[in-house]
């Protein structure tokens, strides 16, 4: 039994052109007939195809579906790029406070070292004023020696 492309047409709310080319892709069916297809072929290209109003909705429904996951997706993009926004400003306020810290150490040391510096030639001084004491005090005192009295004096 051969079911005519108006009846299809009828049913499917799609036109003759569109259908002969999804028999023919769809059912790899040869070059379709001018008067119509073939019934077991007809209602498998019914199941594939549907109707028009049937896949329409299915249509409106499926791109909804997509554009839902597009926007959820776009959301969660500009959320993580939010989070990652200010988790950028923390780790850069994070990094100027580590900068302060280490400069103010900077100078701590810096001063450390020249505090560090005068105590070690304070240290060397009194080293040096003790070791000068510590030899005097171990030399014996000197003798007085009695005056040189020349002679034979030279005259002029």
């Amino acid at each position: 039994m051969i079911i005519s492309w108006d009846k299809l047409e009828e049913v499917t709310g799609r036109k003759k052109p569109i259908l002969a080319l999804l028999s023919k892709t769809l059912l790899e069916a040869h070059e379709p007939s001018e008067d119509g297809i073939e019934f077991d072929k007809a209602l498998q290209l019914l199941v594939k195809v549907g109707s028009f109003a049937g896949s329409q909705h299915s249509e409106v429904l499926a791109i909804s579906q997509k554009l839902a996951d597009e926007k959820a997706e776009k959301l969660q993009y500009a959320v993580a790029l939010e989070m990652v926004k200010t988790e950028r400003q923390h780790l850069v306020s994070q990094m100027d406070d580590l900068k302060r810290q280490s400069q103010s150490h900077e100078r701590r040391a810096q001063q450390a070292e020249a505090r560090l510096h005068e105590v070690t030639q304070s240290f060397a001084y009194l080293i040096e004023r003790q070791s000068r004491r510590a030899n005097g005090a171990d030399l014996p005192a000197p003798r007085k020696l009695p005056t040189l009295l020349l002679t034979n004096p030279i005259k002029p």
